[in-house]
């Protein structure tokens, strides 16, 4: 007779015990031989087992002592940025150019090191396997991005400084390798200590960049100038939706389409050329709102369509009807974005639900 070895649940019957009272009976009604009975009884022994819950570990909370001593690194360090600020203003027109370009950069290069000091303290980990890992990388972020704005001083003093009659020419390239150089240091900040105002100053010092370099190379047309901010703006907000370069995504977002709408909404030269950007940041906001639906695409989608409808119908029906117009805008907007968003709920029960699905 073959004898079914198992392991035993706590409580359960053993192969030499009495069987629970149901498989007995099965037993006795000959439903189930004796074997049978202890094996289905094991089986179910094992699948009765359970895990021990796993559980992940927490990143330890930081105490009181811990905030205390953030709170007062950046109040310390404000106050000595201050206080330093008060004492150049003070001895600025005193100061020959070497020394002011002497001040800045060993401020710059303070910032800096004291940024890469928390950075090599590190050593490489996580930030989240270091003690207060959390709050160095702020303070270490926070540093350079007053470095990257003491690099972009650095430059525009060295350059302007000791030219008191530049052109508009000169101007244009102080910004643009001011702009690049604090771009510089926030890509550098972004690798190991990448912040909230880090990442905004990476957004302004690109786009500074960018226009100071259109001044440069297409001299007094401030329609191609505020057309670079639309682009780069633009450009900012995809990149902040469709990569993972950025840590804060909607940040990056909603400050690109910022900058885009301001842009459209502003821009001079002739009235097609100002409906013209406003259509192009309504298309883009709603082709990529109907991909990602993400707020800020929709919010700058209506806010422009407003200044467009108001621009085009101001000027035949007066201020009153523009006002009127707009209005409807809103509300036909408001219905399809709701009409849109219910349709892509349903689409998302009907994927999601079995019973729903077609039979084949």
């Amino acid at each position: 007779m073959l004898m079914v070895l198992h392991t035993n649940p706590e409580g359960a019957s053993g192969p030499s015990g009495p069987l629970p009272p149901p498989f007995d009976q099965l037993v006795t009604e000959q439903t189930l031989t004796e074997e049978q009975a202890r094996a289905v009884l094991a089986a179910l022994a094992v699948g009765t087992r359970r895990e021990a819950p796993r559980t992940e570990p927490k990143a330890p909370r930081l105490g009181i002592a811990a905030r205390l001593a953030e709170i007062g690194a950046y109040l310390g360090a404000a106050l000595v940025v201050a206080a330093g600020i008060v004492v150049v203003v003070q001895q600025w027109a005193d100061m020959s150019y070497g020394t002011r370009v002497a001040v800045m950069a060993g401020t710059t290069f303070a910032l800096v090191l004291a940024a890469v000091s928390l950075v090599l303290f590190a050593q490489g980990r996580p930030w989240a396997d270091v003690p207060n890992g959390d709050t160095l990388r702020r303070l270490s972020g926070t540093l350079f991005s007053f470095g990257a704005l003491g690099a972009f001083g650095t430059v525009m003093v060295a350059m302007l400084s000791n030219n008191t009659g530049a052109s508009d020419d000169e101007v244009a390239r102080a910004f643009t390798l001011g702009a690049l150089a604090a771009a510089a240091v926030l890509v550098a900040a972004r690798l190991r200590a990448d912040t909230p105002l880090g990442e905004i100053g990476l957004v302004v010092s690109t786009v500074t960049a960018s226009m100071a370099l259109v001044q440069l190379t297409i001299p007094d047309e401030p329609i191609a100038i505020q057309w670079t901010l639309l682009s780069m703006g633009l450009a900012w907000a995809l990149l902040g939706t469709f990569t993972l370069l950025m840590r804060n995504q909607m940040l990056v977002t909603s400050l690109g389409l910022l900058l885009a709408l301001f842009a459209s909404a502003t821009i001079a030269g002739e009235p097609w050329s100002h409906r013209l950007a406003l259509t192009t940041l309504i298309v883009v906001s709603l082709v990529v709102y109907l991909r990602r639906p993400l707020w800020p695409y929709l919010a700058a989608a209506t806010a422009a369509a407003v200044v467009l409808t108001v621009s085009w119908v101001g000027e035949a029906v007066g201020a009153a009807m523009a006002l009127l117009a707009a209005g409807l805008v809103f509300l036909v907007l408001a219905g399809a974005a709701l009409m849109l968003h219910r349709h892509r709920t349903a689409g998302t029960a009907v994927e999601t639900d079995p019973a729903a699905q077609p039979r084949g």
